[in-house]
């Protein structure tokens, strides 16, 4: 790291200092993409007078300040972005407010942030494995509708949740979490719930248990970031997700070999079944929502906005299901144009929301609606179904999953971009009522 000097009533060094601590933390929450990291450091860069540039990759990125006298400063920050604390995520966004706004000298906003990277966080490590538990027993009715998938996910997701709250403790397991938490989900869901003889299939039984691993939230931040011209993080982000699939689905076969069941039980075609009654299949979001909120270290305050972009983008895609007029023939599911329009309302919705001033950010809103609307799972039974015999049913998968994480990938970026159109507009208003 090098800095400057730059003595100034703008406390240039002052700014230095708060603008690489911002990256740094801004980097670090970036798992959704990178998006915003540079637009953020830039318009606080301005509220202190300096010209700040950043080039992002996924897990680094190269500041540069300029200042309006004396030398430039130049930081090169290294961390892996996560997804474990909301919380600051939402207290990031009335802290860079409360900056624009011009509250806090440079120093003191340093010191603010300085306390949140050092806060710790707000549940235990008990009530994250219980959020695990709701998040895969809430998304369990919208895989397959059944008692029996529902009591499985709830015992898979206690397994996974120890698993991923003993990831954090060691910090060498989150490396080996996606095929060693697969591999012994997925062995008890061989040996304990006999997944193989499941109706809906033994992927489908063990993919609520497996969701909070499933990259559906990287193939499309991938996606969307190449999109917008963000090309190397994209890229990275992409091999990533590939990376993280492929060790899903090796997890997935090698419990198949160790329990003796075989491959072939892989390729096994879903029939679908509803024995849950509707009312439930609609109410089981909320235990979902609240449960991404504990296992994620999202604010209890910010779940009500959380749940109400789930039923919007749910209640979207299920009514242009509903009024499809075509019908997906034999290996289709029909849902890409359902997924763009659910998509881009739910985008649109979080980046209106995001606007105002006392509600949460649209990386944690946005969050749970997008979980529920992710792809990654479809990908996934693909891989496997591949594995276990390589008939149509699997291509047919990842067919699925591309387009509709395309679909996913696009809806997001209008949604997004009407937000923003809205946001210039009400900026362009208020200048001209200021002048």
């Amino acid at each position: 790291m090098t800095g400057t000097g730059a003595g100034s009533s703008l406390d240039a060094s002052g700014a230095d200092q708060l603008l690489s601590g911002l990256t740094r933390f801004l980097l670090l929450h970036s798992a959704e993409g990178a998006f915003e990291l540079r637009d953020t450091v830039r318009a606080v860069g301005r509220a202190y007078g300096v010209h700040a540039e950043v080039l992002v990759v996924v897990e680094g990125a190269v500041l540069t300040i300029r200042h309006p006298v004396g030398p430039t400063y130049h930081d090169t920050v290294r961390v892996a972005p996560e997804l474990t604390r909301l919380d600051l995520v939402s207290k990031a966004k009335f802290l860079v407010n409360r900056i624009l706004a011009g509250e806090l000298s440079a120093a003191a906003a340093s010191r603010e942030l300085a306390g949140l990277e050092s806060s710790g966080e707000p549940y235990s490590w008990w009530l994250r494995v219980i959020g695990v538990i709701l998040f895969s027993a809430g998304f369990a009715p919208g895989v397959q509708q059944t008692w029996r998938e529902v009591a499985a996910a709830a015992i898979l997701g206690a397994v996974m949740g120890v698993l991923f709250v003993a990831a954090d403790w060691a910090g060498g397991l989150r490396v080996l979490l996606p095929i060693v938490a697969t591999l012994v989900v997925a062995v008890i869901a061989f040996e304990v719930l006999h997944a193989q003889d499941a109706p809906g299939g033994a992927v489908l039984l063990m993919i609520p248990g497996l969701f909070i691993l499933i990259p559906g939230d990287l193939l499309c931040a991938a996606t969307a970031e190449i999109a917008v011209g963000e090309f190397t993080p994209g890229a990275v982000r992409l091999a990533q997700a590939a990376v993280t699939l492929v060790q899903l689905a090796a997890g997935v076969m090698i419990a198949a070999e160790l329990t003796g069941v075989g491959l072939r039980v892989l390729s096994q075609p879903a029939a679908p079944a509803h024995s849950l009654p509707d009312w439930l299949i609609a109410v089981a979001w909320l235990p979902f929502t609240v449960g991404l909120a504990l296992t994620f270290n999202a604010r209890m305050r910010d779940v009500p906005w959380m749940l109400l972009l789930v039923y919007v983008a749910w209640g979207a895609q299920e009514l242009v299901l509903a009024h499809s007029l075509v019908v997906p023939q034999e290996g289709e599911t029909g849902a890409t144009a359902a997924v763009f329009v659910a998509a881009t309302i739910l985008a649109f919705a979080a980046g209106v929301l995001e606007q105002f001033r006392g509600l949460p950010p649209r990386g944690v809103t946005i969050l749970a609606g997008f979980f529920a609307l992710t792809v990654g799972a479809v990908a996934l039974r693909g891989l496997t179904a591949l594995a276990g015999n390589p008939q149509v049913q699997g291509f047919n998968d990842i067919r699925d999953a591309t387009s509709e994480s395309v679909a996913l990938t696009l809806g997001l970026i209008a949604g997004a971009g009407a937000a923003a159109a809205i946001a210039a507009y009400r900026r362009r208003n208020a200048r001209v009522g200021a002048a």
